[in-house]
């Protein structure tokens, strides 16, 4: 079970610039569109992780990323970093989320996984893009 205290697998950003950990949204305790029930996209209310892209595979999209780059299995695309949105609509996230790699998931929710920078897209390295964000 996923508590409060536990690290993140990925981090939600809302438009109000919000930061939610993934045990929230993915397990529809959250969105109101999922109306209390696991996002569908999710693994039994849980985040599905991440995985190397193939280009080989029939789910590939260039809009995810370069084969090889790691993306989260529900991504649909990936949107650069998240310093390039800074302020975009008026909306600012923490300055630690910066160097991260965004997504867009598949139910429509930006997000972000600790340690996958934009630059080094085919690692985890969680010495950079420090997360230790309030969740």
């Amino acid at each position: 079970m996923t508590t409060q205290t536990d690290k993140p697998n990925a981090l939600f950003l809302s438009l109000k610039g919000e930061v939610l950990p993934d045990h929230l949204i993915c397990s529809g305790l959250l969105p109101a569109e999922f109306q209390g029930k696991a996002c569908p996209y999710s693994t039994n209310g849980k985040f599905p992780g991440i995985a190397p892209l193939n280009a080989a595979s029939a789910n590939y999209s260039i809009d995810k990323g370069k084969a090889g780059d790691l993306c989260p299995t529900c991504a649909i695309s990936q949107l650069a970093h998240v310093g390039h949105w800074q302020g975009h609509g008026g909306v600012s996230y923490p300055d630690e989320l910066n160097l991260l790699r965004l997504f867009k998931c598949r139910a429509g929710f930006w997000l972000v996984v600790p340690g996958l920078c934009d630059d080094t897209a085919s690692t985890i390295n969680l010495d950079a893009g420090r997360t230790d964000v309030a969740v």
